[in-house]
């Protein structure tokens, strides 16, 4: 039983790693990712990002030091490799935190670039029956703008923001198209306040 636990272990943590990341970028755009349905290779993919920073490397590098303690002194007594051996556990659980820590700056840094511009503009081919629909002249109007910018992109869905012509890192409109290329969503979206927007590139 400890032996399945132990091996479940670091592939619970990348699977934590991803959900977190994913879950506070998707969360600078107002989108619930509970709501929405991501891969479990996604979320492995985007694992790496938190994973790779360096807080998490230095706190993982901490813990397998305190690991590898408790395999010198096998002689050491029982009392005393029980205290190191909670002690480690607390260090094990603590990690979930450093890496929610770093996950959300990364995600905070990610969503930086899109609200900023610096991602290059995305133009998906949509439905020929959804020109007809209301939200198509407002996105139209972004894509001549070259404004619009890719959230995401998920088997089912496409998520993009159209960054506005006046605050474009503080407001914007988010469109969600389907895999038919039809517009299914939009809404409003703010990020920030707007004293903040002075250096914003257009």
């Amino acid at each position: 039983m400890v032996d399945a636990v132990v091996a479940a272990l670091p592939v619970a943590v990348v699977y934590f790693s991803g959900w977190a990341y994913l879950s506070s970028y998707l969360g600078e755009f107002g989108i619930d990712a509970t709501q929405v349905e991501i891969a479990f290779s996604t979320v492995l993919v985007y694992a790496f990002i938190p994973l790779q920073d360096w807080k998490v490397v230095a706190y993982v590098m901490v813990l397998a030091a305190l690991v590898y303690a408790l395999t010198l002194v096998p002689e050491m007594p029982a009392w005393r490799k029980n205290l190191l051996s909670v002690v480690t556990g607390f260090f094990a659980l603590g990690l979930l935190f450093v890496v929610s820590w770093a996950a959300k700056g990364d995600a905070y840094q990610m969503a930086t670039y899109v609200w900023n511009g610096e991602k290059s503009q995305t133009v998906p081919v949509l439905s020929p029956t959804d020109q007809s629909k209301p939200p198509y002249p407002q996105f139209k109007a972004c894509i001549d703008r070259r404004q619009v910018r890719q959230i995401i992109g998920l088997p089912e869905q496409l998520f993009l923001l159209c960054r506005s012509p006046e605050s474009p890192c503080v407001y914007g409109t988010m469109f969600v198209v389907g895999k038919d290329g039809n517009i299914i969503y939009t809404a409003n979206r703010v990020r920030k306040p707007e004293n903040d927007n002075e250096n914003c590139p257009k």
